[in-house]
């Protein structure tokens, strides 16, 4: 027998919306997770912008932030010169039914490129109980006539605050593995075979998610998200985001720093991937953190040990009470996910997770 786990625990943290999009800064106090989604038509964004009216079902408490999942396209674009249009060019502007508006970071999108690509981000700025009514997106492009950018299979994210949650971790870009990097979204670097680390995971709470990675040597080097599958072979499949390390980013990201944000959503496995630059660059240890709403949880690692009390094969109210004691006590039962050594809201989470799945 197995029961739905609802566990309260308090932790005492200031409240702040998320940093912007792209290379927002990890480990602030608060994040932002999804609380409701509702799916929109296709959308063609012209020189002189688009406008869609969103409408999401049922009341909710404090909205804190808005996200788009989607495929972006070139409908329109420069393919000779491959000058336009390009989604950095692009900022979204949403107003909520109570009048209440949050401007998108300019730029938002985050991949200069007139290519087809995932599309899944977002940011902040309410920060208040909105009524039901419509949400007005405003899409302002960058990019002159007649370049037209769209969005494809588009669905529209509430975000709202949750404590914020980080995993962190440490290696080396010296590892067994190689392979032939990509350059963006659209093509393969010829700069390798080149070394990479690979962290694939998923995570226990929809929502964004900020990914940092410093290089120690603080040289160049580049890290990757795929969604689903990674094959190494094949590194243009399943690439949904990317952050240079060599001090270019279009987000203004230092040298020997990749960064990128993007909205993960519960139940589907991500890779992170953390490349040597070229394969002139030297090795490098690198400490990466991922911050969000949930907890990361690891391939092979996704059931944390629930049951820790006699009747043993039943999760009931003696394992929740084995857990607490276990954590209050600083005990190893109690410490479910790294960093080792640290008994933190991510430990709760894993429990709750594992609970909730009947982990034994």
């Amino acid at each position: 027998m197995r029961n739905s786990l609802v566990f309260a625990a308090t932790f005492s943290c200031a409240w702040a919306l998320t940093g912007p999009a792209g290379p927002a800064s990890a480990g602030g106090a608060a994040a932002l997770r999804v609380i409701a989604s509702a799916e929109g038509p296709d959308v063609d964004v012209p020189a002189s912008g688009a406008v869609e009216i969103v409408s999401f079902a049922g009341a909710f408490g404090p909205v804190s932030g808005f996200g788009i999942s989607g495929q972006w396209i070139a409908v329109t674009a420069d393919s000779g010169g491959g000058t336009a249009p390009w989604s950095t060019d692009f900022g979204v502007t949403v107003t909520a039914p109570a009048s209440l508006q949050s401007t998108s970071p300019s730029p938002w999108f985050g991949e200069i490129s007139i290519a087809s690509y995932p599309l899944a981000d977002g940011f902040g700025g309410f920060g208040a109980t909105i009524p039901d009514g419509n949400w007005t997106v405003e899409f302002d492009s960058g990019n002159p006539s007649p370049w037209v950018a769209g969005l494809r299979d588009v669905t529209y994210h509430l975000l709202g605050p949750a404590a914020a949650v980080e995993y962190e971790y440490s290696d080396t870009t010296d590892q067994p593995t190689s392979w032939n990097r990509p350059f963006s979204i659209v093509g393969v670097s010829g700069l390798g075979p080149v070394s990479y680390h690979v962290l694939e995971f998923e995570v226990s709470e929809s929502g964004l998610y900020e990914f940092e990675s410093v290089l120690a040597s603080g040289g160049d080097h580049w890290t990757c998200l795929y969604e689903g599958a990674f094959v190494d072979a094949f590194s243009l499949i399943g690439l949904v985001d990317y952050g240079l390390g060599n001090g270019f980013s279009p987000f203004g990201v230092p040298r020997g720093e990749s960064r990128f944000s993007q909205l993960l959503f519960a139940g589907t496995r991500y890779f992170w991937v953390t490349s040597q630059w070229g394969s002139f660059s030297a090795f490098s240890e690198f400490s990466n953190t991922i911050t969000g709403p949930g907890s990361v949880v690891i391939a092979g690692q996704g059931c944390n040990a629930a049951d820790n009390a006699e009747p043993f094969g039943v999760l009931d109210l003696a394992d929740v009470q084995g857990f607490i004691a276990a954590f209050t006590n600083q005990e190893p039962a109690g410490d479910l996910v790294a960093p080792e050594g640290v008994w933190d809201l991510a430990d709760v989470q894993a429990f709750i997770t594992g609970f909730n799945a009947g982990c034994p």
